[in-house]
């Protein structure tokens, strides 16, 4: 398990996988394609496509399938903390009396996961003759975080630890690719992450 910051604008690719390029990451996803490869069937079938081909198609595939990790971690991890209602009134406080500009909040360790179907399209000649799906999943894990709220908005977040996993998968099939890595977080929001409320103070029984 790797070790980093993220204090600029980073991706997740490099948060968990540092500069391994995309030739040693398709190596370590190859061992566990299904059996018939990633190619789809009626393509190799209506072809004459020697198998050396269908080999490089899928190394192709796999390639362009790390594109889905080039994102920027921050907003999936902060993603979980505007559900605390603590916080959700230190935006209304913050962003209603110009007295409290800022507060500076303690959040309880916190887990965030987020699940996507993205899908790589195969063309032949130009044309999309098929479309490979994957799934993607992603998971944060926060210890206790200090998260300045300012005007309404989370500003700025510090983090002393965290870790982060990602799982690349065959949709119902094997994984392809997991890798783990821990981290902390000092990081200037901009723009800063608004946190919706309800305008309507809390009614209390």
């Amino acid at each position: 398990m790797t070790r980093t910051e993220i204090v600029t604008r980073s991706t997740l690719r490099a948060t968990v996988f540092g500069q391994q390029s995309d030739d040693a990451l398709t190596s370590r996803m190859k061992p566990h394609l299904p059996p018939t490869g990633m190619t789809p069937d009626r393509v190799s079938t209506t072809r004459a496509v020697p198998r050396s081909a269908l080999r490089l198609i899928d190394s192709r595939i796999l390639s362009t399938a790390l594109r889905f990790l080039d994102q920027d971690p921050c907003p999936l991890l902060l993603a979980g903390l505007k559900k605390y209602r603590a916080l959700a009134e230190a935006a209304r406080v913050t962003a209603a009396a110009p007295g409290r500009e800022e507060v500076v909040m303690l959040v309880d360790p916190y887990r965030v996961i987020s699940e996507h179907r993205p899908e790589v399209a195969l063309l032949i000649d130009g044309t999309e003759v098929a479309r490979i799906g994957f799934d993607l999943r992603i998971a944060f894990g926060m210890c206790e975080t200090a998260v300045a709220v300012r005007l309404g908005a989370i500003d700025s977040v510090d983090c002393e630890a965290g870790a982060v996993s990602v799982d690349l998968s065959v949709p119902g099939g094997e994984k392809l690719l997991h890798g783990e890595a821990e981290y902390s977080v000092r990081r200037e929001l901009r723009p800063p992450i608004v946190i919706p409320v309800d305008p309507r103070p809390e009614r209390r029984l």
